[in-house]
């Protein structure tokens, strides 16, 4: 299920959905994850296991800083690179075992890449599905069984979505590809976690703009406060597929119970004429 900026309450009373539960949180040393790491620990009383690849000093500097406000260790930092499996099966290990139970995960790792498909080598191409991606996979694959066991827990992705003109799936084609890989990937995970009493969300805030694709971030809503209250779904009640609503992505999956429809037989000397089938953002999907 994707989340648009619809503007939830923010204000530091916290609540019950998040005060004293566990959460991971990676990419918690820069942008998005360090903004959801302060609002969970600050504003809703919730313990951070806040994880980062690197400057982890600046997770330390707001770690003391909630400790003396709150009187209470809420954040707990932890150098990791989620890029990598081994790394990220043994973060959780080590939450499981230091904490008991861990109750939710967010993913906020990203990174932003302006080259075109014509223009990008092996290696920055690679680099851009290990971190957006794989990061993702690794750390939800790791999470899901400590959260079947329990019965409850809540998945949070953040994946930015940019308001995809034909200029930029020109330019930035890399970086629209991974979010919607990871896109693919969060709805795999949601149909396949469904009636399990784990919830997955997928945070996909758009920039404003005049074009179709700028979707409801005019709420004023700040990208971490939509990733809190995503996570607050999640634990309150995780939402069955067929609840869902509508993705709004590139790619628009066939339910698996609506048919295809018939093609009419034609003769094998004429040339079928091609069928569009859905267009988005300058690019064509037709079918021959």
């Amino acid at each position: 299920m994707r989340t648009f900026g619809t503007k939830r309450k923010t204000d530091g009373a916290g609540d019950a959905a998040l005060a004293g539960r566990l959460i991971i949180v990676t990419g918690a040393s820069s942008g998005i994850g360090y903004g959801v790491t302060r609002r969970l620990a600050q504003a809703e009383g919730a313990r951070v296991v806040a994880v980062a690849r690197r400057r982890v000093f600046r997770i330390e500097a707001l770690a003391a800083q909630v400790r003396e406000q709150s009187g209470e260790e809420r954040i707990f930092p932890m150098m990791t690179d989620m890029a990598d499996r081994a790394q990220a099966e043994a973060v959780v290990q080590q939450v499981e075992e230091q904490f008991g139970r861990i109750d939710g995960f967010v993913h906020a790792v990203n990174r932003a890449l302006k080259l075109g498909a014509l223009d990008v080598s092996d290696h920055e191409f690679d680099l851009t599905m290990q971190v957006n991606v794989k990061s993702a996979l690794y750390g939800v694959q790791a999470v899901v069984p400590a959260l079947r066991r329990q019965g409850a827990g809540g998945i949070v992705v953040y994946n930015p979505t940019p308001r995809e003109t034909a200029e930029f799936v020109a330019s930035e084609a890399v970086y629209t590809a991974a979010a919607h890989a990871l896109s693919a990937l969060t709805a795999g995970w949601t149909r396949q976690l469904d009636g399990s009493g784990v919830g997955v969300r997928e945070v996909a805030p758009s920039p404003d703009g005049d074009g179709s694709e700028a979707v409801l971030s005019r709420s004023g809503a700040a990208h971490d406060a939509l990733l809190v209250a995503a996570l607050r779904e999640t634990l309150a009640s995780p939402t069955p597929v067929s609840a869902a609503p509508p993705r709004a992505s590139l790619f628009q999956f066939r339910p698996p119970q609506e048919p295809r429809p018939p093609q009419e037989s034609r003769p094998s000397q004429e040339p079928r004429a091609p069928q569009i089938l859905r267009s988005h953002g300058g690019l064509v999907l037709t079918e021959f």
